[in-house]
């Protein structure tokens, strides 16, 4: 009895530490909620504007672009803890809805093989809409092509984050502002929100930024504080440019035609298209680096 207590004991001891196994996995259960934010439920509130605000952690979450009429935003959440299940609150003031989607959080020791699934669906609707995300630990693949974004907010830590504006917004987009810290950030022809302003600010961030897109006559402003890696930009050569960039240990490259050199100082650099006065649209760039690339391409 003795050999076979010991034999099972070794078995159990190899099968633990055997790659694909796992103590938990029989125990395992992946529960999925779903989360609905619907045009019934503005049109009942009597609200004209709308706040959409996404506060997640520790998750994949992926956005896409729907064509239902009667839905604003469905998230469908898949998770393994039962402390991870999230919530929606929904409240109106004077004629602004907000709507808060939340993730749960983990509660004690994490336990492995965590499953934290966020799949999202934008729907086919036309209220004046301020999106925030408030994102830590997460994996995102980001579409907001063709919403009515008046304003785009974002906090990020520990993030690697790709959106895309893959068609126009129906809206001038006011500011699109963004912060974080340890973050890959992709953005996708963000000249399809024609953006007011547009301002980021990173410490040990990558920011692969897009500029291209349907822009409107006028000036676009762009604000940029990076610390500590890299940020490369493309810009549309049928756009006229302004870059100024004040660095500290932070080399400027830019690359393509037309470009017209006015300051190059070790910590002051300014560069202007030839064809900047004579573009209907023209871009401005003020960039603050330390310790980090700014690459800049024009085409």
């Amino acid at each position: 009895m003795k050999k076979l207590t010991a034999f099972l004991s070794l078995i159990c001891t190899l099968l633990l530490f055997t790659p694909g196994f796992s103590a938990y996995a029989d125990d395992t259960t992946i529960m999925e909620k779903t989360l609905v934010l619907t045009k019934d439920d503005l049109t009942n509130a009597g609200a004209t504007n709308l706040i959409l605000f996404f506060e997640i952690g520790g998750a994949t979450v992926n956005i896409v672009q729907g064509t239902d009429e009667n839905i604003i935003c469905q998230a469908v959440v898949r998770y393994s803890v039962d402390s991870l299940e999230p919530t929606l609150t929904k409240k109106t003031t004077d004629g602004t809805y907000t709507a808060t989607f939340e993730s749960g959080k983990i509660v004690g020791q994490q336990p492995p093989d965590i499953t934290h699934e966020w799949e999202i669906t934008i729907g086919k609707y036309d209220t004046d809409t301020d999106l925030f995300f408030a994102l830590g630990g997460v994996m995102a693949d980001i579409d907001l092509g063709g919403m009515p974004l008046r304003n785009l907010a974002f906090e990020l830590g520990g993030v690697s984050m790709s959106v895309d504006f893959s068609s126009p917004t129906s809206r001038t987009v006011e500011n699109v502002i963004g912060a974080g810290g340890g973050v890959y950030l992709a953005m996708m022809n963000i000249g399809n929100t024609n953006f007011q302003k547009f301002g980021l600010t990173g410490g040990g961030c990558a920011f692969d930024l897009d500029f291209h897109g349907a822009y409107q006559t006028g000036k676009h402003y762009v604000g940029i504080v990076l610390a500590a890696y890299d940020l490369n930009a493309t810009v549309p050569a049928g756009a006229g440019e302004q870059v100024k960039v004040y660095s500290m240990v932070a080399p400027l490259i830019v690359t393509g035609e037309g470009w017209e050199k006015v300051v190059y100082r070790p910590t002051y650099k300014q560069y202007i298209t030839e064809d900047y006065d004579t573009q209907s649209v023209q871009l401005n760039f003020n960039i603050t680096a330390i310790a980090s690339n700014v690459v800049i391409d024009r085409k």
